[in-house]
This record gives C-alpha cells, sequence and structure tokens, in this order.
C-alpha cells in the first residue's frame, strides 16, 4: 500500500496525492468542456430542426395559400408588416424601390451594401432586380416610414397556375 507509512499529517506533502488531485482536476475541467460544448450542439440542432419545421409557415403563409392572387397566403396576410415589404416592385431607384403590396398600400424599401438579393439559391446584385418582379423583404423600419432592407428574396409570380 502506498500509504503504508505515511503518517495523516504527511499526505498533503505527498506526490501521489497530488499528482492524483491532478488528474481528477484535470478530468472535471475535459467533462465540464465536454458537456458545455454538448449543449451548444443540442440547442443549435433543435434551432435548425425547429426553423426547418416552420419555414414553409413563417415565410410563404398556409400551405394552402401557395396559389392564388395577391390576397391569397402565399403574398397575403401571412407576410411580412412592420419589419418587410411583400409584393411586386413598383419602380427602383437604387437605393430605394417602391413595393405595392397585398393591400395595394405602396412601401419604400432602402437597399444598402449590405443587403443580400437572393434568386432562388443563387446571390444576385441590386442591379438584377426589375420592375414586376415578386419579391418578399426582410429588413427594419426607419423613422421615415421606409424598409431598410435585410434581405430581398425575388419569389414566382404569385398569378401564376400550376398545371397538373
Amino acid at each position: 500500500m502506498i500509504f503504508k507509512n505515511m503518517k495523516i499529517e504527511d499526505i498533503h506533502n505527498s506526490k501521489t496525492v497530488r499528482d492524483a488531485i491532478i488528474i481528477i482536476g484535470i478530468t472535471i475541467v475535459v467533462l465540464g468542456i465536454l458537456r458545455v460544448g454538448i449543449g451548444i450542439g443540442e440547442r443549435r440542432a433543435r434551432f435548425a430542426g425547429q426553423f426547418g419545421d416552420n419555414f414553409e409557415r413563417n415565410f410563404l403563409g398556409p400551405r394552402n395559400g401557395m396559389v392564388g392572387g395577391m390576397g391569397g397566403g402565399y403574398f397575403g396576410k401571412m407576410m411580412p408588416g412592420g419589419h418587410g415589404a411583400t409584393g411586386e416592385i413598383l419602380s427602383i431607384k437604387l437605393p430605394q424601390m417602391i413595393v405595392a403590396g397585398p393591400d395595394n398600400l405602396e412601401k419604400i424599401v432602402l437597399i444598402g451594401t449590405s443587403t443580400l438579393v437572393r434568386r432562388f439559391q443563387e446571390n444576385i446584385q441590386s442591379s438584377e432586380l426589375k420592375v414586376g418582379d415578386f419579391v418578399v423583404i426582410l429588413g427594419n423600419p426607419n423613422d421615415s416610414g421606409q424598409v431598410e432592407a435585410k434581405l430581398i428574396r425575388i419569389m414566382p409570380n404569385p398569378n401564376y397556375e400550376i398545371k397538373n
């Protein structure tokens, strides 16, 4: 036995006890770091799963509203309000454009240098936007009642009928 001839008072001076305490401490720190990593990974996975589950409802409206006019699901009531705009581009004079929403309310949208413009899966330049495009815009309202766009996504024309 290691502690055979050792007195209780001498345990704190033992190299073996000190090494055992260091190993236990390092093990506790490593397990703590591992647990934090697992927790972060679980949160990220949960967010990604919930985002994917709710993507269609959050960005496209109800499932049965995909086809129809400006007043129905796709560009209808479920789309951005004060923090965005949805509808047809009426005019473009960069860095701003005017978008007519489903209620024929026109919104002025400001396009900044950091605004992301997407058509399907590709990023495009804001100069490629054109009058008549249907867009969904996410951004923040400013003090002038304009929308400062963070993301502009070009969508298919909602009046297009899908043939089966």
